[in-house]
């Protein structure tokens, strides 16, 4: 499952993305 850790690390690395993305999902 190298995709999650990749995934993992990019959502780490993009903090302010993973915000948007949280107040994407409420959103909706």
């Amino acid at each position: 499952m190298v995709a999650v850790v990749v995934f993992e690390f990019g959502v780490m690395r993009c903090q302010p993305l993973r915000r948007a993305l949280n107040a994407w999902r409420q959103n909706d």
